[in-house]
């Protein structure tokens, strides 16, 4: 077992890549979270719909939505995760996702619709257990539980799988709550309406598990498609006005 190599993907996780909106000047604005200030947008008059993408993106690679929405007369807000585009910080967790989400909300909500992508589907769901109000979701691509997504990808960071387990081991340690993300559980307990919307030859976030959330939310439905991988649904006309239909339809 390296110690060094475990010790380098521990200081690692928890760190996105930021990425940045196409430009420097942020014209949005900002909401007050626990761990900073949260950039978002908001666009619109209508019904309320938020976006929330996920790790290591921006609201960018959820363009298609928002032109879609904003044609369908819906106010579109969408937001920078803590350590993406313009919000503060430098780390993230599913708690930091939730309560800027929850920030956003204060001032934006509530919502109509909230439309989440991978990462962001887990942080909707944290923050609906802790006072979020939306009448439907829309979730494209959600990891069912974090650790499986952990232990799926570790190798990623050139892990052998006991130096996984050994990660996961000092995260628990450590107070991580991974164990307790999960989407199958969690969703037992939801009422809202819920599309899925996923592709069957999605590497980063089995379609397995989308099967398997939608058999736990109680009257969730799933929207399966082929070829289009982990970001290429939010890009599909069909899938897009599907997810615009049952967002404000």
């Amino acid at each position: 077992m390296d110690e060094e190599k475990i010790t380098a993907v521990m200081a690692q996780l928890g760190r996105p890549r930021r990425v940045p909106r196409p430009h420097r000047h942020f014209d949005g604005d900002y909401a007050e979270a626990p761990g900073g200030r949260v950039a978002y947008t908001a666009e619109g008059a209508g019904p309320a719909v938020l976006l929330v993408h996920g790790w290591d993106g921006s609201p960018r690679d959820m363009q298609d939505l928002s032109m879609a929405l904003a044609r369908a007369g819906a106010r579109v807000v969408a937001l920078d995760l803590p350590a993406h585009g313009f919000s503060d910080g430098d780390t993230l967790s599913a708690e930091d996702a939730a309560a800027a989400i929850l920030a956003v909300a204060a001032r934006e909500g509530p919502f109509e619709c909230v439309i989440a992508h991978s990462f962001g589907c887990p942080s909707t769901v944290l923050a609906l257990e802790r006072g979020l109000k939306a009448a439907a979701l829309v979730f494209f691509a959600p990891p069912l539980r974090q650790i499986d997504q952990f232990r799926r990808l570790g190798s990623r960071y050139g892990l052998a799988p006991d130096e996984i387990e050994e990660v996961i081991v000092r995260l628990r340690a450590a107070g991580s709550s991974m164990d307790a993300m999960d989407l199958g559980a969690k969703g037992a307990a939801r009422t809202e309406p819920l599309l899925i919307i996923h592709s069957a030859d999605d590497e980063m976030t089995p379609v397995e598990g989308a099967r398997a959330l939608a058999a736990a939310w109680p009257g969730a439905r799933l929207l399966e498609a082929e070829g289009l991988g982990h970001n290429l649904t939010m890009r599909d006309g069909v899938l897009v006005a599907a997810a615009v239909r049952f967002a404000v339809g």
